[in-house]
């Protein structure tokens, strides 16, 4: 019967080309909408290399040092002492590791620059200290070299990686392993070097990652700023069950911690979720709003087109009327006429939807730098690079299709619902709708 019913769409498309243009058309500039905000949902938010891990990682938003005599309160993230006495302690998470982005970076130095010894050109950069761990959680790929190891971090050897565009800048190779380089005039030498990495993977760009204790001014001594620094943990777990165990472990090793402390006392906000942070992050309120603002933006992208399109549809199913009568006095239910409708829509409804999706991907190429914003980089020139990866995926597909099916829904039902309640006698007089 399905088959049947697309063989007579097809025709009717044919017969009705004006009505079928428009009504693709119509299709694919609102799930275009739809698909932009499913794209960007998922290149943000999904396992997307080369964070891949974003489904069972968890983060604290900050650290907070109150002091006991004089009242005031620092707040930041987690200290140079934090980093290396209470989370080695740690048992749940699967890994963890720790790293400064590149925006507290730019303002603790003033910028980042680096040149080669010897060398006219100085280029700014953008700079990421960071852990032996870093390198497990997220699964960047070296095309020369490797990464600094844990001896090289506990000794603080000033070793660096650097992104592949940035090697070619300085080196005009990548097989520059072992090579000497000066960052503000400090000599580094050449760990290895990766492939660059896009903006949209906040929690790993960078241009430029070194031994967090190689840089100085990221260790603290006094007991203030010994509990509270610029250090962001990533902690991953097995599993996301996990979590209360993992926030348990971490509120005693602060119990622990602040027994130590003489002047003041620590507090750490609890875990988030990867989603549950940058929904945050997002619109500065709470998870909960966020999720009913896009909510209501994906219902608007869908109900206003299919208010115009359940007119067309209206139009196009009084000009039938005469058909339907027919069938049903061949005895047609109104399930089958509601079955015809349907499957001859969706036909109509597949076309403008793949059009839509590739013209999503058209929208989120060309506005990339507004939709995955840079506000967590230090300099303005970073590259929002998108993989094919990032765009074609399964569950972006099945995005596409599910909005081609509510589409379909919202703007078919209800005409049909109206035809099918017409008596037979007025459907073969085409009196009513």
């Amino acid at each position: 019967m399905i088959r049947q019913y697309i063989k007579q769409a097809w025709q009717l498309m044919k017969q009705n080309r004006f009505f079928s243009a428009v009504y693709i058309i119509g299709t694919g500039l609102a799930i275009s909408m739809v698909m932009t905000m499913a794209v960007v949902w998922h290149i943000r938010m999904s396992d997307v290399a080369p964070e891949g891990n974003r489904s069972r990682s968890y983060f604290t938003s900050n650290a907070t040092y109150k002091s006991k005599e004089e009242g005031y309160a620092s707040m930041s993230m987690l200290s140079y002492r934090l980093v290396r006495e209470l989370l080695p302690e740690l048992k749940v998470p699967e890994r963890c590791c720790v790293s400064v982005p590149p925006n507290s970076m730019g303002y603790l130095l003033g910028g980042v620059f680096l040149q080669t010894p010897g060398g006219e050109e100085t280029l700014e950069t953008e700079l990421r200290p960071c852990d032996a761990a870093f390198w497990q959680v997220f699964r960047l790929r070296f095309m020369a070299g490797a990464p600094f190891t844990e001896e090289e971090v506990a000794s603080g050897v000033k070793r660096i990686v650097l992104a592949e565009s940035l090697a070619r800048r300085l080196f005009g190779s990548v097989d520059v392993t072992g090579r000497e380089v000066l960052m503000n005039y400090i000599p580094y030498t050449v760990a290895g070097v990766v492939e660059d990495v896009s903006l949209t993977a906040t929690d790993a760009y960078a241009e430029v990652w070194v031994p967090y204790s190689s840089v100085e001014q990221l260790v603290e001594t006094d007991e203030q700023g010994g509990s509270v620094g610029g250090f962001n943990p990533v902690f991953v777990l097995k599993k996301n069950s996990d979590l209360a165990a993992l926030q348990a472990e971490l509120d005693e090793a602060v119990k622990r911690y602040n027994t130590t402390l003489t002047e003041g006392t620590l507090s750490i906000k609890p875990l988030q979720s990867y989603t549950e942070r940058e929904l945050v992050r997002l619109f500065r309120m709470e998870a909960g709003k966020t999720w009913g603002i896009l909510l209501g933006v994906l219902l608007l992208f869908l109900l206003v087109p299919a208010l115009s399109l359940s007119g067309l549809n209206a139009s196009h199913i009084q000009e039938r009327m005469d058909e339907f009568g027919v069938r049903k006095a061949f005895g047609a239910s109104r399930s089958s006429l509601f079955g015809q409708v349907f499957w001859e829509n969706m036909l109509l409804m597949l076309p403008g939807g793949v059009a839509g999706l590739l013209f999503s991907y058209v929208i989120v190429a060309a506005y990339s730098t507004v939709l995955f914003s840079a506000r967590y980089t230090s300099i303005d020139d970073g590259s929002v690079l998108l993989s094919a990866g990032m765009l074609l995926n399964g569950q972006v597909f099945l995005a596409a299709f599910m909005a081609c099916l509510v589409l379909n829904l919202l703007s078919s039902m209800v005409p049909a619902w109206r035809a099918v309640r017409v008596n037979i006698v007025d459907a073969l007089n085409s009196k009513t709708v």
